[in-house]
């Protein structure tokens, strides 16, 4: 039992690994030991982090980002009362966080660079399975709980199978629709990363678009021409879609491009009466012609 167990682990923390990968978070330091700096109030020597990855944060200027990765597989699907166990996992990651906070491998991270002004110490559950329901929300029975206080950290992302599944396909359409394209993210302005020296676009997605339900992407498709790609996890919608619209054009006001918006159920039959009637509402011609709404999902009717 304890084998097939470790087989679990294992396939998890791969899952997760592909996915950093792919968000830019390339080779992050895996299977560390954070020695506890409380063990009496931790209940513990050591804090086991399955993984630890930084970079220069490019939503907020001069700032480091530091990210302790905890990765939670099983073979079984998600408990139907889950927040005893989620509370667990917090807590297990927030008693991480604190004692790496003091710890010999943060202070040498720090020592090597001096182009910070602010550092941030946050966390990441991947809360996986190898069940597909897609009548569980695990994110909805979580959206009333009360994280634990006890523990000093910078905030605790979750990524469920839901989750995880959003980035890969919407990363993947871009990847499909602009083959050997380099794909990039587009960072939000967030009135902390407004400098000269934060870059507008990049190869590592921010932390923050964790909590998301919005992914916003660029590919430069010629020389003096860009397109931005909004991806959203929420259903079709007229008025979500008037919402990412504006959002769109604020994003593309300081470059010529051409915008896609996708949503996962996107449906070109029924849906495009409420596309035209959406860029009538938002009158500006110059803008909506240069825009296509369609279905991150593969599929042969979209």
């Amino acid at each position: 039992m304890g084998e097939f167990s470790k087989r679990i682990g294992d396939v998890g923390e791969e899952i997760v690994v592909d996915f950093l990968a792919l968000i830019g978070w390339h080779q992050p330091v895996r299977n560390i030991d954070i020695p506890s700096i409380d063990p009496e109030k931790h209940e513990k020597n050591n804090h086991g982090v399955d993984a630890y990855f930084h970079y220069k944060s490019p939503v907020i200027s001069r700032t480091l980002e530091n990210i302790l990765i905890s990765v939670k597989y099983s073979k079984d699907k998600y408990p139907n009362a889950p927040v005893e166990k989620f509370k667990s996992h917090y807590r297990d990651l927030g008693m991480a966080i604190e004692s790496f906070k003091k710890s010999e491998i943060r202070a040498n991270t720090i020592n090597s660079r001096s182009d910070f002004e602010t550092t941030f110490d946050r966390g990441v559950i991947f809360w996986l399975n190898n069940v597909d329901d897609d009548s569980f929300d695990l994110l909805e029975k979580l959206s009333k709980l009360e994280t634990p206080k006890d523990f000093n950290h910078d905030g605790i992302f979750l990524v469920d199978n839901k989750k995880i599944e959003f980035f890969f396909k919407a990363i993947e359409f871009a990847k499909r629709k602009y083959s050997g394209k380099e794909i990039q993210f587009t960072y939000f302005s967030t009135g902390m990363n407004n400098d000269n020296d934060t870059p507008k676009n990049g190869s590592v997605m921010p932390v923050q678009y964790l909590g998301s339900s919005i992914l916003p992407m660029r590919v430069q498709t010629d020389t003096d021409k860009n397109t931005l790609i909004l991806c959203s996890r929420e259903n079709f919608e007229e008025e979500e879609l008037i919402k990412l619209i504006g959002l769109a054009k604020n994003i593309t006001a300081n470059y010529q491009s051409n915008t896609i918006i996708a949503f996962p159920d996107y449906n070109r039959l029924q849906h495009e009466q409420l596309v035209d009637n959406a860029k009538l509402i938002v009158e500006e011609a110059s803008f909506t012609k240069t825009l296509s709404v369609e279905n991150f999902n593969s599929n042969f009717r979209n």
